[in-house]
């Protein structure tokens, strides 16, 4: 995963509406998904579709993700990566004896380590806004070589401020993609992802 990444959550959405608001994200710049199984039916389904439809365009992700049959059923669907909303050691060697790729959530240095120890090298702040960016520079002091995603919270306010104290991705939701989006939505999508982009290209330039 690149600097500066930027996720696009998409949750609640109709699986009608999923490969025209991917469509439309792909057009702007944005490439890596993740789907949340929030609605585990729908989810699925969301996913399916946007792994047919866009089969080598898509880093595409699965979010909200608890259990292992969770993680063989987004797997099966076409999933490629697993996110989860915290930290669970026997759900991450699960994973990890899948050879997919693994961002879990984290909420304290026991659990990064814990993380570092099975050689996740990316770990999911969240909810990133409740630990603040004070938590975030102190942790990359004993912790160089960890990544850090920003998840939960993040907008154009303080996307800059994440970035600042040590986030490399960002993982963003309503912000990007709303809740329940359908194609109304399209246009608002596509401003909102390259204000963010925009936002970060500005700040590498200053």
């Amino acid at each position: 995963m690149k600097k500066d990444t930027i996720i696009a959550i998409i949750r609640g959405v109709d699986p009608s509406h999923v490969v025209e608001i991917t469509q439309a994200l792909l057009d702007s710049g944005i490439s890596w998904l993740e789907v949340s199984l929030s609605e585990e039916e729908k989810g699925l389904e969301c996913i399916r579709r946007i792994s047919q439809a866009f089969p080598n365009q898509v880093h595409l992700g699965v979010g909200t993700v608890s259990t292992p049959s969770q993680v063989d059923a987004s797997l099966k669907a076409g999933a490629n990566y697993i996110i989860t909303p915290g930290w669970d050691r026997e759900l991450a060697k699960y994973v990890r004896s899948k050879n997919v790729t693994m961002f879990p959530g984290v909420f304290s240095p026991g659990e990064i380590m814990q993380a570092a120890s099975l050689g996740i090298d990316t770990v999911k702040l969240f909810p990133v806004v409740n630990l603040g960016t004070s938590f975030i520079k102190n942790v990359s002091g004993p912790f160089p070589r960890m990544n850090w995603m920003a998840v939960g919270g993040v907008n154009k306010r303080n996307i800059l401020e994440l970035r600042s104290a040590g986030c490399s991705s960002f993982a963003i939701g309503s912000e990007l993609v709303p809740r329940g989006a359908t194609t109304d939505h399209l246009e608002a999508i596509k401003q909102a992802a390259i204000s963010f982009q925009q936002l970060l290209l500005e700040e590498c330039i200053n």
